[in-house]
């Protein structure tokens, strides 16, 4: 999606979406996890800086998503599900001869979406990406389309102005040098739909170099 263009964040509700899952329990992302101990400082700083702007609970690991996949099958699943085992194989078919992606990515910068603001990357990394996208969402799921890679900062509690929030938060981290995160592998994860801004749980992950699929332990899919 593109960046905001809008004059105020948009407050998101914290509560259980049962009307977008339909009693399905879990949602799959493809994401890269980015490995770097300073990130996670970083992304507290900048929290920090946002104060009560953003809702106290976001819980997710630092990451950098490629694709959402949408709510899981398993076995009988509510029909509300749309991602199960024979999208996980054509999804892996497709990643056999997607553009090699960087294994190192820089965080660069931030920026906002009018509902969750984000740390970027390096433009460089970013065009990178785009190609890997494209692989597993080669038709834009909504007009204006624009896949942006950032790493989440959290969901906006309130509706406040945006052109001071966004400058709170370059100020926060005005003078930071990027910063170098390993992204060897492409991580198929889940989460929790009764908590939308809740921990992320491993599938699997593929590797850069062989490309090959390996799914972890407790994988609710197995192709």
């Amino acid at each position: 999606m593109p960046p905001a263009a809008t004059a105020f964040t948009q407050a998101c509700e914290d509560r259980d979406f049962t009307e977008w899952h339909q009693g399905c329990a879990w949602c799959a992302v493809w994401v890269l996890w980015l490995r770097a101990p300073a990130l996670a400082q970083r992304v507290q700083r900048a929290r920090q800086a946002l104060g009560p702007r953003l809702w106290p609970g976001y819980a997710r690991q630092p990451h950098v998503t490629v694709a959402y996949r949408g709510l899981m099958a398993q076995g009988a699943g509510p029909a509300a599900a749309t991602f199960g085992v024979a999208q996980l194989r054509a999804d892996i078919a497709r990643l056999q001869h997607a553009p090699a992606w960087p294994r190192v990515l820089r965080v660069q910068g931030s920026g906002s979406f009018s509902t969750v603001p984000y740390l970027g990357l390096d433009a460089a990394d970013a065009a990178a990406l785009q190609p890997l996208h494209q692989a597993l969402v080669p038709e834009p799921p909504a007009p204006a389309w624009h896949y942006v890679p950032h790493v989440t900062l959290g969901h906006y509690a309130q509706s406040v102005p945006m052109a001071p929030t966004l400058h709170t938060l370059q100020a926060a981290l005005a003078g930071l040098a990027p910063l170098a995160c390993a992204a060897p592998q492409l991580w198929l994860v889940r989460y929790r739909t009764h908590a939308i801004a809740g921990p992320l749980v491993a599938e699997g992950c593929l590797d850069l170099a062989t490309r090959r699929y390996t799914a972890l332990p407790g994988a609710l899919l197995r192709p």
